[in-house]
Order: structure tokens, then C-alpha cells, then sequence
């Protein structure tokens, strides 16, 4: 600006109210107005990104989901619309659900195993057993729920161990009941399953209308093949169905409520859980050896018409006794093996099923013997 240009403005003199560095400011604060107008407000979403990525402006440097730049769309005029990080965001939380899991139609089961609150080993050897199963087999891990059954916990020191082992498992499930093993408990296990898990979560599992298609009630003395379970019951209906080892099995051994499945763990269809739930039959004849009894119920009631008899793949532990059809010696494609009472019994069943046959050999830390072959 020229000196005459001042002296017409009145900026310059002794009697000018603006010195030179006043003059300077002003320019000062313009120039950042223009900056501002001309170009940080049309590249505003820019350089918000910019910030957000960490002072990043490579593209080999933004995570997903920030990039600046947004995908060029070609609009129905030939022309490109840019769509900024913002209303990207609005779109992925305005879209549909996920797709369904692949196993999302595959069979799902529930086992309850009903114990006591002090038998804090067993569950222990059972967690091991069953965790190297589903590691095994991601299939079992996908579609297999096992739970650990009491009635209510009336020892003050089972209640702190057991709330220990529910905080650190999740697989604990204690019921509204004296604990027992003929008197109700079985009945009270299925109709709080059936109230507990009368939905499916359906943004996860959207073609599922239940969480579960099978409860079962095993024994803590039951050693189950798990990866055999699921593959047997893929092939079972999954409604009005009763699965297991069907007793009386032969005329030696007549009961007086046949058929039923025994008690070393058999499993109902959904539809029946919620029967049992609901059923007076069911809630007033509680007394009496549950096996039967669930027999009985359904037997009664003119239920499960789908039964299905899994001898010889069930079946007791042999030891020194003789055969029988409901006890006999290890099969290679065994189901469950049952009146495994001690920890002998269930190292030499197995030992027989190569349980562990994934410890590693090699790096000299495992001074173990290798476990006979299975025949």
C-alpha cells in the first residue's frame, strides 16, 4: 500500500490513530479469514480424518473405516459423488444384519450333567475332557453346551467354591430345589431350561426359533464321545424325539415302566423339554427313578414317537462282569460309556480312545508313557 494511500486513510502521521504494527494485524487476520473460507471449511470431513488417523495422510497408513477419501460412485449422469467417512458410518449402521453363521441349521444340544456341589474334582476331569473335544473338533465347540447341574447350595464353603468355578467356567447351573437324585431334580432341570432358553438370539441365529433342538441329562459318571453324539443326532428328528439307551433291553431284565432310556444320559427334543415344563403328568409324579419316570411321562402322554435305541454304541462300564446288552467291552465308535465311578475306570477308557494322543512328544517336557494302542 502506497504512502500517499496511508496519508488518504489517515494510517500514517503523528496524529493517526493506527501505527504500522496495527496495520500489520489487520493483514494478519485477514489472511487467516481467507484460509479459513477458501480452504479449510471446503475440506472440513478432510481434515477431521486427518486428525482422527493420527496425523496420517498416506493411504497405506488410515485404518478401515477412516480413509478421507471416499469411494467414487458414478451417478446416473456420468458424473462421480464422493461419500465422506461420516455418512459411510450412517450407511453400515443403517444395514442389514450379518448373514446366519454356516452352522446356523446344524444341530444344537444342551447337556446337563447333574453332580453335587463337593464333587469339585470330577467336574474338573470333565471340563478337561470335554474342552479337548470341542478343541478338536470346532463342530463340537459350535453346536455343544455342557452345563454342570446342582440343586441348592447349602454349605456355606460349596457356595464359595462353586461361585468361584461359575465365575471362571460359566457352566454351572444351580436349581430351585433340595438337592436329590430321585425326587424331582431331573423334572426341575428341564422345565428351567425350558423357561431359560425359550428363545434363540435371532441377529445371530435368524433361522432358529430355539437356542437348543436337544436337552440332555447325563451323569457325571458318563464318559459321552461328543463328536459321535452330534453326528447321531444329526440324523434324528428334531421333534417329539427321545434319544438313548432304551431299556428294557432284553427279558432278563424287566422293569416295571418299559420302554425308557437310561440314566447314564439321554436326550429330549426341544418341544418335549417344553412339554415337561408345562405338563401336570410330569410335575406331580416326580418320585421315583428319573429315567423311568421321564419314561413314564412320556409313555403316559402318548409322546415321543421318535425314539431312537443307540445300543450297542451306549452301554455300562464291562470290568469283571459279564456281558450283557446293556454292558460290554470298549467299540471304536462308542457313544457314551458309563459307571466310570473312579478315576482307574476313566483313565483306562481313555486311554482306549487315544484322549491323548495331541500331547507333544518332542522337547523332552512330558516324562509320560505312551498309552497303549487301542485295539
Amino acid at each position: 500500500m502506497s504512502s500517499s494511500l496511508y496519508k488518504q486513510m489517515g494510517l500514517s502521521g503523528a496524529g493517526s490513530p493506527l501505527t504500522g504494527r496495527h496495520v500489520a494485524l489487520l493483514i494478519l487476520g485477514a489472511g487467516f479469514l481467507a484460509l479459513t473460507v477458501f480452504v479449510v471449511h471446503p475440506n472440513e470431513f478432510e481434515i477431521q480424518s486427518f486428525f482422527a488417523g493420527g496425523g496420517s495422510s498416506s493411504s497405506c497408513d488410515r485404518r478401515p473405516g477412516t480413509d478421507t477419501a471416499a469411494a467414487a460412485a458414478t451417478s446416473p449422469h456420468g458424473a462421480t459423488t464422493t461419500t465422506t467417512t461420516t455418512e459411510k458410518e450412517l450407511a453400515a449402521a443403517r444395514a442389514p444384519a450379518p448373514a446366519p453363521d454356516d452352522d446356523d441349521d446344524d444341530v444344537r444340544v444342551l447337556i446337563g450333567i447333574q453332580t453335587l456341589p463337593s464333587k469339585r474334582a470330577r467336574r474338573h476331569l470333565l471340563r478337561d475332557v470335554y474342552s479337548l473335544q470341542a478343541q478338536e473338533h470346532p463342530s463340537v465347540a459350535r453346536g455343544v453346551d455342557v452345563r454342570f447341574v446342582f440343586c441348592n447350595v447349602t454349605s456355606p464353603d460349596d457356595a464359595v467354591l462353586v461361585a468361584l468355578e461359575a465365575i471362571r467356567y460359566g457352566d454351572i447351573m444351580v436349581l430351585d430345589c433340595a438337592e436329590n437324585m430321585d425326587n424331582g431334580k431331573t423334572y426341575t432341570f428341564f422345565s428351567t431350561v425350558a423357561r431359560a432358553f425359550s428363545g434363540s438370539d435371532r441377529r445371530r441365529r435368524p433361522r432358529r426359533r430355539y437356542e437348543y433342538d436337544y436337552v440332555m441329562k447325563a451323569d457325571d459318571d458318563t464318559y459321552l464321545r461328543l463328536p459321535a453324539l452330534v453326528a447321531s443326532l444329526r440324523g434324528a428328528a428334531r421333534e417329539d424325539a427321545y434319544y438313548g439307551l432304551q431299556m428294557p433291553c432284553d427279558t432278563e431284565n424287566f422293569y416295571p415302566f418299559p420302554p425308557f432310556m437310561s440314566g447314564m444320559g439321554y436326550a429330549l427334543s426341544w418341544d418335549l423339554v417344553q412339554w415337561v415344563a408345562s405338563s401336570d403328568l410330569a410335575r406331580r409324579e416326580q418320585d421315583g427313578p428319573e429315567d423311568m419316570w421321564t419314561g413314564r411321562w412320556l409313555n403316559l402322554a402318548g409322546k415321543a414317537k421318535n425314539r431312537y435305541d443307540n445300543a450297542p454304541r451306549m452301554y455300562n462300564y464291562k470290568g469283571a462282569s459279564p456281558d450283557s446288552c446293556f454292558r460290554h467291552g470298549f467299540v471304536p465308535d462308542t457313544i457314551a460309556v458309563h459307571m466310570l465311578k473312579d478315576d482307574a475306570r476313566w483313565a483306562e477308557t481313555l486311554a482306549y480312545f487315544n484322549a491323548t494322543a495331541s500331547l507333544p512328544r518332542s522337547g523332552g517336557l512330558y516324562h509320560l508313557p505312551v498309552p497303549a494302542a487301542s485295539p
